[in-house]
């Protein structure tokens, strides 16, 4: 079922408010599911978390990562992709294309990509809440948020 509320092409408020690259702590085990369209036409599956992810505004986002992974490689090739979370008791699926903005970007030399909103989706059921989706545990916490603040503190650099 879509949330009926809102823009379909906007990232609701509260997200907003939390990829803004401020909560990472508050965030850290929340992983973000991104589906790109592998050169095979196939589906590929990678997670983001908090760290590589900023956003803007309510319909675009910046995203860091490998600059070999598939999924750079499929966002340069084709663009398309999905990310899915979870908020607020429901799955949430965002649709957006992707451009490269940036290469060899902090000490691990990522890659910086442009992500332009198309469609968001809300999958809410009316009997149930969705609690959690993929989650992370850190082993070294401490120096995975300081990384990520320098990831978020030069995608901040790229807006």
């Amino acid at each position: 079922m879509q949330d009926p509320q809102g823009d379909t092409r906007a990232l609701p408020p509260p997200l907003l408010t939390a990829l803004d690259g401020d909560h990472l702590d508050e965030h850290a085990a929340e992983a973000i599911r991104v589906s790109t369209v592998g050169a095979d036409g196939w589906p590929h599956g990678a997670q983001l978390s908090v760290g590589e992810v900023l956003a803007l505004d309510a319909h675009t986002l910046l995203v860091a990562m490998w600059p070999n992974s598939d999924t750079a490689q499929n966002m340069r090739r084709d663009g398309r992709l999905t990310l899915s979370l979870v908020h607020d008791g429901a799955l949430m699926e965002i649709r957006a294309h992707a451009s490269l903005v940036a290469e060899q970007q902090t000490a691990l030399g990522l890659s910086v990509f442009r992500l332009k909103i198309e469609k968001v989706d809300v999958h809410r059921a009316r009997y149930a809440e969705v609690l959690t989706g993929v989650t992370f545990r850190l082993y070294e916490r401490d120096g995975v948020i300081a990384r990520w603040r320098d990831q978020i503190a030069m995608l901040r650099t790229l807006a």
